[in-house]
């Protein structure tokens, strides 16, 4: 039996060379048959061979019934991938009945034809009364097929389009969601530090670990890091330690411990508690975010077209009447769609949705909720003052999205309330009100006020002027947010006044982008500003930056000027540019980078680099920099190299300067310790998969560069995406022939955390190329060979070849192609020595006779 998820992606086929003996009967047919999938083992008309055509004295002897209804499976429970149109539904034990014509069909119970994405609506009313019996789906839905692929073991159910239920583009069953294999989990970042200026010396290490335990759906997780400095500190600092466990219900998870509250309508704040929050990654790609829902009518059964900034987006096909498409990708915060309906009649309808996006955007209908309960985490306050918090935000229709939430902690509240329109002409808009109350003594002193948001954005497509995202808020001075109010009230407890923690008034935030016509490239505009209750300065900062490009390189310029709280001014302007060396032919090409700084104070440097990637996967890296600079700092240079091994990466650098020289030495990657051992990756992720094929080492994971199978049979993927199927594939050219991957690729859906297993199943043996004849003939074409265990592992190929793969230095292989003991003989082989130690790479090649 397979393992879970070994035959993800696969479709069911004809084994290779029951195609070409097929192909030498029937001709071309066969082929055509075999891409339209015609291999299923319940069709109605069977396959009838004649052996007559076969090159064997008794071939009326030869049993090739089984052959008659393609790749059939004998009776029994099979654990099987069912596929539903091609899509990956499930892995189920299945029990496969034999009927009274010696076919075998699957027996569907009713369990697992409620997990098919059918619209039971069209269906019999009476098809699921029965949860003992086999249904037969194949006479409840017209049309419907069902194929079996016993080598993949695979189900393949075909279903009519108008019997399944419509589902989101991007959708995976939370049936296929692995919680991975029991792990513990450690990366690391490591870095030493060494300098000398002016005769004073200085030295430090560095080392953050991100450690984790899997058992089961639960993943316990801490993270940390260490300090030393010579003559100095040597602390660790623990940043969070949680326990967490999805619960797909109700697309969320519930976590235990300390970490951060989700920045859903109230700032981030870092808590020590427990908190149930969804998680947008658990929705299929096509709901998450905001797009907005395209109704129409078409006439006649008509193409959908969706454009937007000129490029098509979506395409469908819907019949007459209404339709909705609901399940676009987000695609960024503006940009109107253009809609086209072309009708069957050759006519065309056109309409424009406008499409304008901000943060607080749904989608009608999705949610997204977090409920916190615990305490504040935070440095700059002494206690640890009680936090409870809850947020929802739900999409109300197209244009409207409600939100709101509370927090409350010992002396203090705060309740918001907002609305966000989008889908209209003038852009997206956010409008939200907070209303908060803090007690700041126990004389009674306390404080109250509200503070309002509006936000906007908005992409001008006549221009391709592109708002970003504009944000501000006011405050009244009794309005305190959460952080505020706990500093405050600790600020008084120390006997500060409670001045001297800063209240907000006036916050404001814009980014601008604006493409030019043809080769004049782009520019941005970003600014801040930031007023308070309490303190007379103001916070500035605008920027301003212009990209383009000539011929091969690539030029900027920015402008930026910042005002501090004290009105402190400083302008600064960078030009910078960056040009590759050598041909284009050439695939490291090195490339060039030049700089020049030069701020309000008369400060100026000017910098260039070279910095460039080797090795056939990029696993070398490096740089050479040089820099003069003003006011004393003089000239300096500095060289820098990493290698990214298959179980760690490295790096180094070292510069040198006016008065002072530095060095540094890093390292980063991480270790899984599962049942099989301790695997290393030179990649540090959260998400991964334990790959295990035993006996190809070398082969490497598509991909992934540096990943590869190791000398203990396992190597570990970085990166997946949670929720989502990944494909992970080996490519085994970097393996010795001795071996053979019985696949290559498969595909699973991690929960975010999880390390799942995926297990490549390995054939060990040398290949081997017999030339076999059997009383001056050769041998039957198609007949069967059998190892020493009476395994099938091939069959005669056309002039009486055998390829097989063979584990001993030496035996016999059987060669059968009839039912009695004169329809088959022995083929016997003796391998070519090898040296000790070393595995010889090529197929051997001998003729001999089979007795």
């Amino acid at each position: 039996m397979m393992s879970k998820h070994q035959a993800y992606g696969y479709r069911g086929r004809i084994s290779p060379i029951l195609i070409a003996i097929l192909a030498v009967l029937y001709g071309d047919d066969v082929n055509a048959r075999q891409d339209e999938n015609a291999i299923a083992p319940y069709a109605s008309q069977d396959v009838q061979f004649d052996p007559a055509f076969l090159n064997m004295e008794d071939a009326a002897n030869m049993d090739l019934s089984r052959f008659s209804r393609g790749a059939a499976a004998t009776p029994g429970v099979y654990t099987v991938a069912v596929y539903v149109n091609g899509a990956p539904l499930t892995d189920a034990e299945i029990e496969f009945r034999q009927n009274s014509d010696k076919s075998v069909t699957p027996c569907l119970t009713a369990a697992l034809v409620r997990q098919l994405p059918l619209d039971f609506s069209r269906l019999p009313a009476n098809l699921l009364e029965n949860d003992q019996v086999c249904i037969d789906l194949m006479q409840a839905i017209p049309a419907a097929t069902i194929y079996f692929d016993s080598n993949e073991q695979q189900l393949d159910i075909q279903i009519p389009q108008m019997y399944v239920s419509r589902l989101a583009r991007g959708s995976v069953s939370p049936a296929l969601w692995d919680s991975g294999i029991a792990a513990a989990m450690l990366g690391y970042s490591l870095n030493a530090y060494a300098s000398e200026s002016h005769g004073r010396e200085y030295k430090s290490f560095y080392g953050n670990i991100n450690a984790g335990l899997n058992l089961g759906a639960w993943y316990l997780r801490h993270n940390g890091n260490y300090n030393w400095e010579k003559d100095g500190e040597h602390s660790y600092n623990t940043l969070n330690t949680y326990l967490q466990r999805d619960i797909p219900a109700i697309r969320g998870r519930l976590l235990v411990g300390q970490s951060n509250t989700t920045g859903i309508v109230f700032d981030t704040l870092p808590f020590s508690g427990v908190q149930l929050a969804s998680d947008e990654r658990m929705l299929p790609e096509s709901q998450r975010g905001y797009a907005p829902a395209i109704r129409g009518v078409a006439r006649t059964n008509a193409k959908v077209t969706i454009h937007q900034n000129g490029q098509a987006i979506y395409e469908t096909t819907v019949q007459p009447g209404e339709f909705l498409i609901d399940d676009l990708y987000p695609t960024g915060y503006g940009g109107d769609l253009s809609v086209t309906i072309d009708e069957a009649d050759g006519s065309q309808q056109t309409f424009t949705v406008p499409y304008a996006s901000v943060t607080e955007l749904l989608r009608p209908g999705m949610s997204k909720y977090a409920f916190t309960a615990g305490q504040l985490r935070n440095d700059s306050v002494k206690d640890n003052p009680a936090l409870y918090q809850a947020t929802y935000q739900r999409g109300l229709t197209n244009y409207v999205t409600g939100y709101g939430g509370v927090q409350a902690s010992q002396d203090y509240y705060a309740t918001q309330l907002g609305a966000a329109f989008g889908g209209n002409e003038v852009g997206a808009v956010a409008v939200d009100v907070t209303q908060a109350r803090t007690h700041l003594d126990q004389r009674g002193n306390s404080r109250s006020g509200q503070s309002y948001k509006i936000s906007y954005s908005k992409l001008i497509q006549a221009t391709q002027s592109n708002l970003g995202l504009a944000a501000y808020r006011f405050s009244t001075s009794g309005y305190m947010d959460y952080l505020t109010a706990m500093q405050t009230r600790d600020a008084i407890q120390r006997g500060y006044d409670r001045n001297s923690i800063w209240r907000s008034k006036n916050r404001f935030t814009a980014s601008a982008s604006q493409s030019l016509p043809d080769g004049w490239g782009q520019f941005y505009l970003n600014a801040s500003l930031q007023t308070y209750w309490n303190y007379q300065g103001t916070d500035k900062q605008y920027q301003f930056g212009y990209s383009n490009m000539f011929r091969d390189m690539v030029y900027r310029i920015s402008v930026g000027r910042t005002y501090s709280g004290v009105g402190e001014k400083q302008d600064t302007i960078t030009l910078s540019f960056t040009v590759p060396l050598g041909r284009k032919a050439d695939g490291l090409r090195p490339s060039l980078r030049g700089q020049l700084d030069r701020d309000s104070t008369g400060r100026y440097s000017e910098q260039v680099a070279i910095s460039g990637t080797a090795g056939n996967e990029n696993q070398f890296s490096y740089g050479v920099s040089a820099m003069n600079a003003n006011k004393g700092v003089g000239t300096s240079g500095s060289v820098n190299g990493q290698y990214r091994s298959d179980y760690t990466s490295l790096s180094s650098s070292y510069s040198v300067g006016k008065h002072y020289q530095s060095a540094s030495l890093g390292m980063m990657g991480s270790m899984v310790a599962h049942s099989g051992g301790v695997t290393f990756t030179p990649y540090v992720s959260d998400t991964l998969a334990l790959v295990e094929a035993k006996g190809a080492q070398g082969a490497s994971v598509s991909s992934y560069p540096g990943v590869r199978i190791d000398r203990w049979g396992y190597a570990l993927v970085p990166y997946l995406s949670p929720y989502r199927l990944n494909s992970v594939s080996l490519d085994p050219k970097d393996t010795g022939t001795d071996v053979e991957l019985e696949y290559t690729d498969q595909k699973v859906a991690p929960y975010s955390g999880a390390v799942v297993k995926l297990k490549y199943g390995t054939k060990r043996g040398t290949p081997v190329l017999i030339m076999a004849t059997w009383q001056d003939a050769p041998l039957p074409f198609g007949a069967e060979v059998l190892d020493a265990k009476g395994r099938s592992i091939g069959a005669v190929g056309q002039g009486g070849q055998i390829y097989a793969r063979v584990e001993k230095d030496q035996g016999q292989l059987t060669v059968r192609w009839g039912n009695n003991a004169a329809s088959q003989c022995k083929v016997s082989y003796r391998l070519m020595p090898t040296k000790p130690g070393r595995v010889n790479n090529t197929t051997q090649r001998f003729n001999t006779v089979c007795e």
